[in-house]
């Protein structure tokens, strides 16, 4: 285990998530407090709905971690107009500096996400490569 990621996932993450259609990715800055292996936090996101400028977006997430697993869901606080819950399921990366996985709305939505633990410049590089896959 290296000192720069320690084993919970208590930190900044930047998270990007894609959309099953042709929609402009989604951006997030998540606040994650890694417990006992229980998730708590906040996410911070500017979003818009069609037609609309973009506007600031709010939520809560509570979960959990098994292993390699990660299993959170995000409540939008009605910021913005978005009151939903979002499930997520990911797989953490062996270094635990990424979380990838999938997103969904249960019979809405649903599409992939990437969480990058917070480190610097090499963030947007695979960021850049994520959205190209």
């Amino acid at each position: 285990m290296s000192e720069d990621q320690p084993e919970n996932l208590t930190g900044v993450w930047h998270g990007l998530y894609m959309y099953p259609a042709a929609l402009e990715a989604g951006a997030f800055v998540a606040t994650v407090m890694d417990v006992g292996a229980g998730l708590t936090g906040g996410i911070h996101e500017t979003a818009g709905d069609e037609g609309l400028p973009p506007s600031p977006r709010n939520a809560s997430i509570a979960g959990f971690r098994e292993g390699q697993t990660v299993v959170f869901v995000k409540r939008y606080d009605g910021s913005g107009g978005w009151s939903h819950a979002v499930n997520y399921h990911g797989a953490l990366s062996s270094d635990r500096s990424e979380i990838e996985g999938a997103w969904d709305i249960p019979g809405v939505w649903s599409g992939r996400f990437l969480m990058i633990r917070s480190r610097g410049a090499p963030d947007a590089v695979r960021r850049k490569a994520f959205q190209g896959a």
